[in-house]
């Protein structure tokens, strides 16, 4: 097989190995067009030998390459070399949940994050029809900067011999987290077989084992059919009753006594959760700490926050976008310095500054007092409690129904996790000016733009965009002058294909501030685009003056790129995606852009 260090497949170059699996082999390569790395999984030469298999294994690659979600490694390309069928996979940077677990245990808000991830990604794939077959620890991979994504979707359906790989009788799974029902080889099998092995995994988060193990494979799958799991409390005295009974409920024999999605599940891990310690696994289990580079995003987010003053008391409360009266306006100030940045590293770097600043400011203070002068104290300058949670909000793909999240949010309505759910709720049954009212006054908490910026970077790349449009409205309420607020509600305005009559009332509104020349560029192009004008908006896009200084150019060339797609310019729209790529778009953005580019590449 000539996938060797430094040889050529397709337009990858091998750069080195990076593990051995029972299904496949997998290498690090690179993409010299796209200046990418990515993962290569070259399927096992058994598979080589079957005739048949490369039809079904394109079929079967067509159908996982469709699924696009921030939890799932996305597939960028499949096909076979010298007979090899083989995946080209994001490269995911970082270490499995397995080695994580390996060295000790989560605590309680670190298992939420990542198990919460986990579902969403699941329930997507569940409601597009894609069932993954072996859910495991290894499979689910997590970045330093507190990423969680599964691995491995639909490989082992892939991987299934005979003709139909959907009426196949053999068992594929880890015999630890495998179904009852996939173990007995059943094929009516639907998202709950996945669940069941989710649960699973909890339960090893939980109590630090999984709930079978033996000297053989075969041992286990016979305790999966027909033992039922040791009681978790019994492992682990700090869970609760009712974290128990969602545990052995997850784990039913019956699929139909199980949760129904995912999401129904972690839904009912939280609550069982609500008193449980900060630090729930094993004793003897050493602790670990949480995602470092969330925890310091987190925190950046949190003194940001206290760096202006509250807002003033008579604030207008109304919800709707707001003009501005005429005449002069001071433009916003934004150090040059940070002009081409990543949007990361320039938060990371104005958020150290602005925290060296606060600590300063409120050290006590001391003077010395003139002859005959009575010494005052200088108390610290008073602090606003910070916006907590804003850079770490994730909305399950199912959220709960309103009537359970209001009396939550009631009780704590500066919880800003149950605030967005309770707005996305509120979205989801038609009562859009009750979202506006809860996302109102969170954002009317915030004290400068960079951390609404934060949330709806969040919410872009959740793809919940009516909701980043009711926060990035508010927001443009609140922080009228920052460009980065109007050119994300413009990005939002496009993603949720919001009427043309909406955005040009924004672009009217636009006119009369300081302004970006892309933000206007693109709303003046998507009204043409949205009336079927796409030659006349192209033009648009092509201005010099919008990308003078590069701040926005991936979002011009991104929009530029879906014009010349809609006029059946391929080539070009193709190059334009590339050169998108290239100006470090947030990491919203450039999912949308690498879409765009798999599917028009050749």
């Amino acid at each position: 097989m000539s996938f060797t260090i430094g040889s050529t497949v397709g337009s990858y170059q091998i750069e080195e190995k990076l593990g051995q699996g029972g299904m496949a082999t997998v290498y690090k390569a690179y993409h010299e067009r796209l200046d990418r790395h990515v993962a290569i999984k070259v399927l096992h030469a058994v598979f080589k030998d079957d005739d048949s298999f490369l039809r079904r294994f394109t079929r079967e690659a067509q159908v996982v390459a469709r699924l696009e979600h921030p939890n799932i490694v996305p597939v960028y390309d499949f096909a076979e070399h010298e007979g090899y069928p083989y995946l080209v996979m994001r490269f995911v940077k970082g270490e499995t949940l397995k080695e994580r677990l390996s060295q000790g245990t989560l605590s309680t808000k670190e298992m939420i994050r990542i198990a919460s991830h986990v579902a969403d990604g699941l329930d997507h794939a569940h409601k597009q029809g894609v069932l993954h077959r072996d859910i495991k620890p290894s499979n689910i991979l997590l970045t330093p900067g507190g990423g969680v994504f599964i691995a491995d979707f639909g490989l082992a359906r892939i991987t299934q011999s005979g003709e139909s790989t959907m009426s196949q009788d053999m068992i594929m799974g880890t015999p630890q987290y495998i179904s009852p029902e996939q173990a007995r080889g059943n094929v009516d099998l639907d998202g709950r077989t996945d669940i069941y092995s989710f649960g699973i995994i909890i339960y090893e988060m939980v109590t630090g084992r999984v709930p079978f193990a033996a000297d053989t494979g075969y041992s286990v799958i016979h305790s999966q059919i027909f033992d039922a799991p040791p009681l978790p409390s019994s492992l682990n005295d700090k869970i609760s009753p009712a974290l128990e009974r969602v545990l052995l409920k997850v784990l039913s024999k019956d699929p139909a006594e199980r949760y129904a999605t995912a999401g129904e599940f972690i839904a009912a891990f939280k609550v069982a959760l609500q008193d449980a310690p900060t630090h729930l696994g094993p004793a003897d289990a050493a602790v670990l700490p949480d995602s470092t580079e969330k925890q310091t995003q987190a925190a950046a987010t949190a003194v940001l926050t206290q760096a202006a003053p509250p807002p003033p008391t008579d604030a207008p409360s109304t919800v709707t976008l707001q003009p501005t009266p005429t005449g002069p306006v001071a433009k916003p100030r934004r150090p040059l310095a940070l002009v081409g940045l990543g949007v990361v590293l320039g938060m990371c770097i104005l958020a150290s500054l602005i925290f060296m600043v606060l600590r300063n400011r409120n050290l006590p203070q001391t003077a010395t007092t003139p002859p005959g002068e009575t010494a005052v104290a200088v108390e610290p300058l008073p602090q606003e409690p910070p916006v907590d949670d804003l850079a770490n909000i994730e909305l399950p793909v199912v959220v709960r129904p309103v009537a359970e999240l209001e009396p939550l949010y009631a009780e704590n309505p500066e919880n800003n996790v149950v605030a967005a759910e309770l707005a996305a709720a509120y979205l989801r049954d038609g009562r859009e000016e009750d979202a506006r009212a809860v996302m109102h006054d969170m954002v009317q908490r915030l004290r400068v733009p960079l951390a609404l910026n934060v949330l709806a970077s969040r919410l872009l790349e959740q793809q919940q965009y009516d909701l980043a449009v009711v926060v990035l409205e508010e927001g443009f309420n609140r922080f009228r002058q920052d460009l980065d607020v109007q050119q994300n509600l413009m990005m939002a305005y496009l993603f949720s294909q919001t009427s043309g009559r909406r955005v040009e009332e924004y672009i009217d509104m636009l006119r009369q501030d300081a302004h970006h020349p892309t933000t206007l560029a693109i709303g003046e192009a998507y009204l043409l685009y949205d009336n079927g004008r796409s030659r006349l908006a192209l033009p648009l896009l092509e201005n010099p003056t919008a990308l003078d200084d590069g701040r926005f150019a991936a979002h011009l060339l991104y929009v530029k790129g879906l014009l010349l797609r809609d006029l059946d310019r391929t080539d070009e729209a193709l190059a334009t995606f590339e050169e998108a790529f290239q100006h470090e778009p947030p990491a919203w953005l450039a999912t949308r852009i690498e879409e765009n580019i798999v599917e028009l590449r050749p």
